[in-house]
């Protein structure tokens, strides 16, 4: 709660680097805010090919290529947001060590950043709903808290891990490591109904897991969601918050004399 006080405070600065972020991103490009959905659907053309015509891998009644550009929507706002914040404090060194302002602003601007990505992603799956009449039920409301708590998770991590890098700059350079690992440990081109108990009670230490898995589930198939599975999901990324988040403001006091 105390960096959601600390925006508040800082709300007009941080909108500023929201914006200044998402410029900076798009400036001098030709399709500017086309480029936000270019990847996913690259991506989404590619598993397509791949686990049709090549390996012919069965994964849903509705098309492949929904299933997973559902997946990848989620995941490249997690990517995205985890490669940006990384870095994020140690790029702007100047202006941290002239002016104070809760430090926070600058991973979360590069976050804030790549939600509106997201938001344009979600808009073109659901112009392929449309057109594939794909029909939706009550239970796609859930869409809205598993969209909050893939941002708190996202946040957490990403403050935790951009903090670390001022101290550590191997954190930015085993990034794209940590990131490939945790793409095949979440659900993105796979379902966990086609795993087995074990496999997915592993994978479901991966709160990423949960979140892909049920937002599919509750657009594409309109399934409700396991409310025992979205309490436990809840705390843990309860906690993972308030310990992360604490810790990031116990050491950026001190980022202006390390950084």
């Amino acid at each position: 709660m105390d960096i959601i006080k600390r925006i508040i405070k800082y709300r007009q600065l941080f909108i500023v680097l929201v914006w200044r972020e998402f410029a900076v991103r798009y400036r001098y490009t030709i399709i500017g805010v086309m480029w936000a959905g270019l990847q996913p659907l690259s991506m989404m053309l590619l598993f397509t090919f791949i686990f049709t015509y090549i390996m012919k891998i069965h994964v849903s009644a509705y098309p492949s290529f929904i299933f997973y550009f559902a997946g990848l929507i989620p995941w490249t706002f997690f990517a995205h947001s985890i490669n940006s914040s990384i870095p994020s404090l140690t790029n702007h060194y100047q202006l941290i060590t002239k002016i104070y302002f809760p430090r926070e602003l600058l991973p979360l601007s590069s976050i804030a950043t790549a939600l509106l990505d997201f938001v344009i992603c979600a808009v073109i799956l659901f112009v392929f709903i449309v057109i594939y009449q794909i029909p939706l039920t009550w239970n796609a409301l859930w869409l809205f808290p598993l969209v909050v708590l893939l941002v708190v998770f996202t946040t957490s991590v990403s403050l935790f891990l951009a903090g670390l890098n001022v101290y550590y700059r191997d954190v930015r350079l085993a990034s794209n490591f940590l990131i490939q690992l945790w793409f095949f440990m979440s659900p993105v081109m796979y379902s966990v109904d086609s795993l087995g108990t074990k496999m997915k009670l592993m994978l479901f230490l991966n709160p990423l897991t949960f979140i892909i898995e049920n937002m599919r589930r509750v657009l594409l198939e309109g399934r409700g969601i396991v409310l025992w599975q979205m309490a436990f999901v809840c705390v843990v990324i309860g906690v993972f918050y308030v310990v992360l988040t604490k810790f990031f403001i116990k050491i950026e006091r001190a980022f202006a004399d390390v950084i």
